[in-house]
């Protein structure tokens, strides 16, 4: 069977330097069939021409619901995916998001995001009630799972790793413009499964998710700004809640962010002022949500999915093992094999107990930690071990993740 057509909508705003890491591991996916969007700022604009997006909107307004709207417009794919431009995807991420969609049924699928260390998860199967409080889902192994209602609670995806049917987002409207940050993915895709659409959990379909600076927070993930996460969060009640439970829901929202910046504050990571200033903002900023006009009806336009053509590749999945006395011939030679248009891992590890972290930099993965130390976060801290074992460790653990088959070893 042919691969399904997906079209890949980014959305970036004066962050380019992420957005270009982003689009390189964009173009390692090892997936025969899609499209890259982005719709960006002048200067992501310009980043997404350098590394020959597919196609590329100038937008320069701080709503994220109107950017992807636009991605979804030019969209040729029967299937659209959505990754962050802090973010990075594993080279099997469409492979596995698309299989799902094989079943006629499944209008929206998500997988597994991982935080900064790139071990964590940060988001993974979930379900959100009316007020926007979501809730985790439990599963095991790694086949793909319907996401089913339970209660009150309906299955909602993160819009950094996500793939919605065309269909079924235009119907429902596109993302609504109201969410111009936060909770925007969640409406849709609560409205979808409202509707009765078929939400699947693809655990393989991985993303690190990194978390960059914005307004809205720095690089430490404090608050600069939670305006919009409050008037977004008015506009979910509103549109979610019945009236016998608005304002239990607006206390319990401001009750838990209030408490969220005070954290912030007793870490040191806010002064005291500025988190006085965060906590009336949300008052004000919820506000602002609930008396927001009316959307204008969108009008969408009819894109031809043959203009998303198969592509073939002779990229192959390579891994590097490093030592402290090969450091710099290794890395040279990571660097040339991405060049030369493979997927490459380094595997970094020394003989400490550090923790381990995954990183995508220079067009490559890169395993570092201690050969003793921790790789998933429940394992012991100290552990008995050598570097060819760890090695083997891992590539177990990211077997069908980072390769569709075995990653190969090169000296």
């Amino acid at each position: 069977m042919a691969a399904l057509a997906i079209s890949v909508v980014v959305v970036s705003r004066n962050r380019p330097d992420w957005l270009r890491r982003c689009l390189r591991a964009i173009g390692q996916l090892d997936y025969s069939r899609f499209q890259t969007i982005v719709v960006a700022c002048p200067a992501g604009a310009a980043v997404a021409r350098e590394l020959a997006a597919h196609h590329i909107h100038e937008f320069d307004e701080d709503n994220i619901s109107i950017a992807r709207n636009i991605g979804v417009d030019a969209a040729a794919g029967d299937i659209v995916a959505f990754i962050d431009d802090d973010a990075v995807p594993e080279p099997t991420w469409l492979a596995h998001l698309g299989a799902v969609f094989t079943d006629p049924a499944v209008l929206q699928a998500g997988g597994i995001t991982l935080g900064r260390n790139g071990i964590s998860v940060q988001h993974t199967a979930s379900r959100v009630d009316a007020s926007g409080r979501s809730y985790p889902v439990e599963y095991s192994g790694q086949t793909p799972i319907s996401i089913s209602r339970s209660g009150d609670q309906w299955p909602r995806l993160h819009g950094t790793n996500m793939a919605l049917r065309k269909d079924a987002i235009v119907k429902r409207g596109g993302f609504d413009d109201h969410f111009a940050f936060y909770l925007d993915e969640t409406d849709l895709t609560y409205r979808i499964a409202h509707d009765g659409g078929k939400t699947m959990f693809v655990p393989n379909a991985v993303v690190h998710h990194a978390s960059g600076p914005s307004r809205y927070r720095d690089a430490a993930r404090t608050p600069r700004s939670v305006s919009e996460i409050a008037a977004s969060t008015a506009v979910f009640h509103h549109k979610h809640c019945d009236t016998a439970h608005l304002d239990e829901a607006r206390l319990m929202f401001i009750s838990e962010r209030r408490s969220w910046i005070l954290r912030h504050m007793q870490t040191g990571a806010l002064a005291p002022d500025a988190a006085l200033k965060l906590i009336r903002e949300l008052g004000h900023g919820y506000a602002q949500g609930r008396s927001k006009p009316a959307s204008p009806v969108r009008t969408w336009r009819q894109q031809n999915e043959n203009d998303i053509a198969v592509k073939t590749s002779d990229a192959k999945d390579i891994y590097l093992v490093q030592s402290p006395l090969n450091r710099s011939e290794i890395r040279a030679k990571a660097k040339a094999l991405v060049a030369q248009g493979h997927r490459v891992t380094l595997f970094d590890y020394t003989p400490n107990a550090r923790f381990h972290r995954v990183n995508y930099t220079d067009g490559y993965w890169t395993h570092t930690g201690g050969i003793f130390g921790r790789e998933l976060r429940s394992e012991p801290v100290l552990r008995k071990s050598n570097r060819r074992d760890r090695v083997e460790q891992t590539l177990k653990r990211i077997a069908g993740i980072r390769s569709k088959y075995h990653l190969i070893p090169v000296d």
